[in-house]
């Protein structure tokens, strides 16, 4: 290890003996369910390399997603089955490889309890008949139905004790099963599973004697819980008062070795995988209230990303361990590039939740939009040596995919300029980092800069490049992105080769954003994308004092809750809502425009609007050319964004034979 890590953080840097197993230093990787599995009862390939790499990139412990214990609990994205013996061979090469690297390997004991839809089985179980948010209701546990279950605890932990795991976590956090049973207000029961704080616990209680005893002396034993659910207007709820009383009592009676903090519920989503609006490591001054009351260890997760705040937060004495899942997701070597003294290598996650959330919600395996590596380790291997021999590449475009490809190219050893156009590196990208709440898009930039920097890319600004005379480079790259068009107005009307009639004269708002044009007074928005380009575009509009009012003719049903929905970033709606109630913005939804009139627009909904100062578009985007049979990646091939900008560059990199 580097004098430089341990002086800049000997807190993050120092060991911690957790129970019977002791960590290296107090930065782990945190379970996050990516929906790697292959269909079998056991740890798939890729979820195996996926583990695997961030084991090898320092993680002190490796945690692996939430898995379930009993047949009547099962999540398309939580794919270890540990009802099952054929999980154990798996668990234990993987088990076997995590020691090699070494690191310590950790899973999540869990059941979904009403969280778990009943559409995945016959009927979910629950303390109580309490609806999830899908309005699907559980049946109510018999006592017969929580001896299983706990019976089934055990069973688990003892297959995690035959293939060699370190730790296990029993999941107690959020409207989960157990987390349930804790609330004052989802458990309603009447016996000695409900009522008073201790008859809720009690089943927990059992559940964790029952996996000590299976698990034997040799396994670190622990419990994951929400320090609130935040249940809107609940006047009873599971608060930091109830979760600490509940840690507290299960710690003192010796049954875990340490408590894990996050926080949310069904109810809260957003508050369990927090985005960027919200602080950095925002739950420190939860955790400190658990480590004042409880006698053992408190591990906390939640944003915490960089390793300045991760010493700060360990040298407040907020938490003993930091447990991060999105910042290994994003970054798998973030401790082994700490340690070495590359700290400004390291890849930022920005909490923009789209990759490692958003996909997973979609049903498809999770990754990072930076790192579309991520859960990918089999199909991009690390290339072994730098290419050989040395070769030119000329990258024509600065916006994401342009800045990943030159990255990859020249981190393989190639020589690499980059040509373009405007005076600043970045696209697109670069206009979705001026929103409001989600200034952090802005992380990414700034570290492909400095990487570029680091690895002698030749950056050349304000070089637009001719199509018809491209550079001359061993290879040629076009990553020339997209420009504003009206392709979103073809989605409802495929018919209008030219576009909404007197649209020409119009602005678009990307060029407003970019600075290319101005508004003031009276502005207008006719959204027809949708989508996180036109919640940025008027939330960019409502942030500047040059525009008096802003009126939105938009198709969409609501705008921006389901966009914002999926990567839990309400909080980007909220000067929206707070100008439509004051009278400033004013949205006019299902609406379409028909044409635009001079400084008038007619629509389907209220006819002829206006007048209007300035009436802008946010109607898409159109690929720009490149040169027939030419190397491309990025939006030139189809608008699409940065997941499929960096993945077109990680898949063009990994191809190219040296």
């Amino acid at each position: 290890m580097s004098a430089d890590a341990t002086a800049r953080w000997p807190h993050l840097f120092s060991p911690l003996r957790i129970g019977p197993v002791t960590l290296a230093h107090r930065a782990i990787m945190s379970a996050h369910g990516m929906g790697l599995g292959a269909g079998g009862p056991g740890v798939s390939e890729r979820y195996h390399a996926y583990l695997v790499e961030r084991a090898r990139g320092g993680a002190a412990m490796i945690g692996m997603e939430s898995a379930p214990v009993h047949p009547s609990t099962f999540s398309r994205s939580l794919v270890i089955r540990l009802y099952d013996d054929g999980c154990i061979p798996s668990l234990a090469r993987l088990a076997d490889a995590v020691h090699g690297a070494g690191s310590r390997l950790s899973i999540t004991l869990w059941h979904g309890g009403h969280k778990d839809g009943a559409l995945r089985g016959p009927y979910s179980l629950a303390p109580s008949p309490i609806p999830n948010m899908a309005g699907e209701v559980p049946k109510e546990m018999t006592r017969r139905e929580i001896r299983e279950v706990v019976a089934a605890y055990g069973s688990a932990a003892a297959r995690c004790r035959a293939a060699g795991l370190d730790c296990l976590e029993v999941q107690t956090a959020t409207d989960y099963l157990l987390g349930s049973f804790l609330s004052p207000a989802l458990n309603h029961r009447r016996d000695e599973y409900g009522g008073t704080a201790e008859n809720r616990s009690r089943i927990v209680r059992e559940v964790l004697e029952a996996v000590r005893a299976a698990a034997g002396p040799g396994i670190t034993v622990g419990v994951r819980t929400s320090a609130r659910h935040d249940i809107p207007g609940a006047p009873v709820d599971y608060t930091l008062e109830v979760a600490v009383e509940a840690m507290a009592r299960l710690a003192a009676a010796g049954l875990v070795d340490y408590v894990s903090v996050m926080a949310g519920s069904g109810w809260a989503e957003g508050v369990s995988i927090p985005a960027m609006h919200h602080p950095r490591a925002c739950l420190a001054p939860e955790a400190r209230r658990f480590r004042e009351a409880v006698k053992v260890p408190v591990f906390v997760a939640g944003r915490i990303h960089d390793a300045d705040e991760a010493e700060a937060l360990l040298a407040r004495g907020d938490a003993d361990v930091v447990a991060m899942a999105r910042t290994w997701i994003a970054e798998p070597d973030w401790a082994r590039k700490l340690r070495e003294g590359r700290a400004a290598e390291v890849r930022p996650c920005m909490s923009c939740n789209q990759g490692c959330v958003g996909s997973v919600f979609r049903g498809m395996p999770g990754t990072c939009v930076l790192n579309p590596r991520a859960g990918r380790e089999l199909d991009w291997p690390r290339p072994a040596a730098p290419a050989a021999p040395r070769s030119t590449v000329a990258v024509v475009g600065g916006g994401p995919a342009g800045l990943e490809t030159a990255r990859l190219a020249a981190e393989r050893g190639h020589a690499v300029t980059i040509y373009e156009a405007g005076e600043h590196l970045g696209g697109q990208w670069r206009l979705a980092a001026a929103t409001p709440h989600r200034t952090e898009l802005g992380l990414p930039l700034r570290w492909w800069t400095s990487e570029l920097r680091r690895l002698g890319v030749s950056v050349r600004l304000g070089e637009r490049v001719d199509p018809a005379s491209p550079p001359a480079a061993g290879r040629v790259v076009w990553a020339v992105g997209a420009r504003p068009a009206q392709t979103a107005v073809w989605r409802l009307r495929p018919y209008l080769f030219d576009g909404l009639p007197g649209a020409d004269a119009a602005l678009h708002g990307r060029d407003v954003m970019a600075g290319r044009a101005t508004v003031a007074g009276r502005v207008a928005v006719i959204d027809e994308e949708g989508g996180w380009p036109a919640i940025s575009l008027v939330a960019w509009l409502l942030a500047a004092r040059s525009v008096a009012t802003l009126t939105v003719f938009t198709t969409e049903a609501s705008f921006g809750e389901a966009t914002a929905a999926i990567s839990f970033e309400g909080a980007a709606l909220r000067p929206i809502r707070e100008a439509e109630a004051s009278g400033r913005l004013r949205l006019h939804l299902k609406s379409r425009a028909q044409a635009i009139d001079a400084d008038r627009i007619v629509t389907t909904d209220s006819g002829n609007s206006g007048p209007f100062d300035a009436i802008l578009l946010s109607t898409g985007t159109a690929a720009n050319a490149y040169p027939d049979d030419a190397t491309a990646v990025g939006d030139c091939i189809a608008p699409r964004g940065l997941w499929s900008a960096t993945s077109d560059a990680a898949r063009l990199v990994a191809g190219w034979e040296d």
